[in-house]
């Protein structure tokens, strides 16, 4: 039986339910199973891989770069799932984490990115009917310094890695966010122009068509396959 499930890493309450009420309820349009979802900040253990045949982590406003309370529990459940060989797909802080779970690194960004961007990608599975991906961008931190059995899969101009692949294994990181539609990608951006002060002077919005927004949960097709 096909059971995911999804680590919910945000940090603060409100924006925490929300993703449970609004977001991940768009993303399991796209899943065929049953679903469970934990949340790393609280006071239960996460659970393990066992009874579980994908993972899911998203983003949050807890920095990678540092270490977090929650840094072991998570690594724990990481490594679990790609010992089991069962599939995984880290989102902005998810994909900071995995990268550090299997033995990358991750730091402060010399540039920020927020804003409506596109990506350069490489060919790989996880893009299979997305010729144009345009996506959700917001972060400080990135990953460096991979193992050699991972593949940078897709690339900016001020980002090296925005996505990973680990060769020979169903596992992926995307550092920017597919799981938004256009209004919650929109609402979080404006956000963050609000709120970040480096937002304003790295902003950058190539995003022409709202419509294309929905062609990014087609990642989550492809990896729940």
């Amino acid at each position: 039986m096909s059971v995911l499930l999804t680590i919910n890493c945000i940090a603060a309450e409100a924006p925490r339910r929300d993703f449970d009420d609004h977001v991940l309820p768009r993303v399991l349009t796209r899943w065929d199973g049953e679903a469970r979802t934990a949340h790393l900040v609280s006071d239960e253990r996460l659970p393990s891989a066992d009874g579980f045949s994908h993972l899911l982590l998203n983003g949050s406003e807890l920095s990678a770069a540092q270490q977090n309370p929650h840094d072991a529990d998570l690594i724990r459940v990481i490594r679990e799932f790609a010992d089991a060989g069962k599939p995984i797909y880290g989102i902005c802080y998810g994909h900071q984490m995995v990268a550090r779970a299997l033995g990358g690194a991750c730091r402060r960004a010399a540039v920020p990115e927020f804003g409506w961007r596109r990506v350069k990608q490489v060919d790989n599975a996880l893009w299979s009917g997305v010729d144009d991906l345009i996506t959700v961008h917001s972060h400080y931190d990135e990953v460096h310094d991979l193992p050699s059995d991972f593949d940078v899969i897709a690339s900016t101009a001020d980002c090296a890695v925005q996505a990973f692949h680990v060769r020979d294994a169903p596992i992926w990181g995307t550092q920017f966010h597919p799981e938004f539609s256009f209004e919650a990608g929109t609402a979080m951006l404006q956000q963050n122009l609000r709120t970040e002060a480096l937002a304003p002077s790295h902003w950058l919005d190539e995003l022409d068509d709202p419509r294309v927004v929905d062609d990014n949960l087609t990642l989550f097709r492809n990896f729940f396959a």
